[in-house]
């Protein structure tokens, strides 16, 4: 019994000293534990530090899109300084200096990329160096330098691209210039044989005209000789039969002169002078007069009339004691205000009136030749006869180019002025100084020629002075000067 409470006992120690050394060996554990826990923790957070002076945590996250993919075997930073040393070489031209800090080398490349810029103040913001006063900010600078680089590749790759197709333009542009110039040197090869041929064939050309003109010239010669002589004979014809002509004419002159003397010659301008209505009716307070002409004779607002005495002729100046204008019109009459009126001779009842161009049942026919005067200052006015040429289209009348059978009246002015021949020095200052002397005189010329037929064809002539008396509208032209 003893034995077996000492066999007890000694278990009892036994487990008693296993669980002292196992809790022991437990706190050790523990101890070391924990000693190793900070130590690996201050460690963690010494690499923290670290890390965070080399790079943020944004940074950090972001390192493969700030450096790129890190080279074989290398790490971030590592790229990054290859970055950086590839980046001086390429900028400076130069072997990269050992142990150098990267801010240094940066430093110089910002130096000598503002070096080579224009001097313009918005480019220091560019090349200022992003990284701070303590260097640590490597990264962005990388970053903005690779970005830099890309682009100034792009840049050199865009520019090698145009300068390929530059290139591919030149040369296009050469062969097709060369090939012109090919085409060209053809057609002047062409142009020179067409040439030598046509100057072949006018040199023989020439030389059979030189033949033919020498027998042509002594041909003419010839018919020219008994052409003069039959002209010489012609004209002693001619001078005799001229005087003839002349003896005949004075025996016609001294015979009309005797016709004359028992039956006078007819008066051309007869049918110039026939009235064409009668005043039958007057409003002298209103200034107003009625006629006996309406829509039914073709009177239409506007027209103009000179007022004559009832019981006088026409006289032959054309000048009337009144002239009025037409304003308001009937079927069977009008009404026309007094223009202007010969206080002394007022308008009376069954006075006549009359309008040289106007007429109730047809169209006069005229010719209008010569230079016009309206402001009476002696001299021409440029567009004189465009304003008789409108007076009578205006009233009815038709315009003529030439006087034949078929003209009514003829409307002179003055005859053209001859321009003063030139000399050969006024020639040469203005070539054109003969050709207007040349003009003036065939104005003149045709003036005469058209007032010859008039007189031969019995039409009658009326002066400026005479039509606008006879139309009625001397005071009008004179009060609107510019009609």
């Amino acid at each position: 019994m003893a034995t077996r409470q000492a066999s007890q006992s000694n278990a009892m120690l036994y487990s008693l000293i296993t669980f002292v050394a196992l809790f022991i060996i437990a706190t050790v554990c523990a101890v070391i534990f924990y000693v190793k826990s900070e130590e690996y923790r201050t460690n963690s957070e010494n690499h923290a530090a670290d890390l965070a002076k080399i790079a943020n945590p944004t940074e950090n996250r972001n390192l493969a899109k700030i450096v790129g993919k890190p080279e074989g075997g290398k790490t971030y930073l590592a790229t990054m300084q290859t970055v950086v040393d590839e980046l001086y070489k390429m900028i400076l031209g130069k072997a990269v200096p050992e142990n150098t800090p990267a801010t240094v080398k940066l430093n110089e490349i910002s130096a000598a990329v503002k070096s080579t810029l224009i001097d313009d103040p918005a480019m220091d913001e560019l090349v200022t160096p992003v990284y701070g006063p303590d260097g640590i900010a490597i990264l962005k600078s990388v970053e903005d330098l690779k970005q830099e680089l890309e682009n100034a590749k792009a840049e050199i790759d865009n520019s090698k691209n145009i300068t390929e197709d530059l290139q591919n333009q030149l040369e296009d542009a050469q062969a097709k210039n060369e090939q012109q110039h090919q085409q060209f040197l053809a057609e002047l090869n062409q142009f020179q044989t067409d040439y030598d041929e046509i100057r072949n064939r006018f040199d023989e050309l020439k030389q059979t005209m030189q033949d033919y003109n020498d027998e042509q010239i002594q041909e003419f010669q010839d018919k020219l000789e008994d052409a003069q002589a039959s002209l010489r004979a012609k004209q002693l014809d001619l001078q005799e039969t001229e005087g003839k002509l002349e003896e005949t004419n004075q025996l016609l002159d001294s015979a009309l002169s005797k016709i004359n003397e028992i039956k006078p010659k007819p008066n051309i301008e007869v049918q110039a002078f026939r009235p064409d209505a009668q005043i039958v009716r007057i409003d002298l307070q209103n200034g107003i007069v009625y006629l006996d002409a309406g829509t039914k004779d073709h009177i239409y607002r506007g027209l103009t009339f000179a007022v004559y005495d009832r019981n006088q002729p026409i006289p032959e100046s054309g000048e009337g004691k009144a002239e009025i204008e037409v304003f308001q019109v009937n079927q069977q009459a009008c009404a026309a205000r007094i223009v202007n009126s010969d206080k002394k001779n007022p308008i009376v009842k069954e006075d006549i009136v009359s309008n040289l161009i106007w007429d109730s049942q047809t169209s006069n026919r005229f010719v209008v030749i010569g230079d016009f005067d309206f402001n009476n200052d002696g001299r021409p006015e440029q567009d004189g006869r465009k304003r008789i040429i409108e007076l009578i289209q205006r009233w009815g009348g038709s315009l003529m180019d030439n006087v034949t059978v078929d003209t009514d009246f003829i409307v002179v002015g003055m005859a053209p002025d001859p321009l003063a021949r030139p000399t050969q020095d006024e020639i040469d200052i203005d070539p054109m100084a003969q050709q207007r002397h040349e003009q003036s005189l065939r104005k003149i010329r045709d003036y005469k020629e058209l007032l010859d037929k008039a007189n031969n064809l019995s039409v009658p002539v009326f002066n400026q002075k005479r039509f606008m008396y006879l139309i009625g509208y001397e005071t009008l032209i004179n009060q609107n000067p510019g009609m």
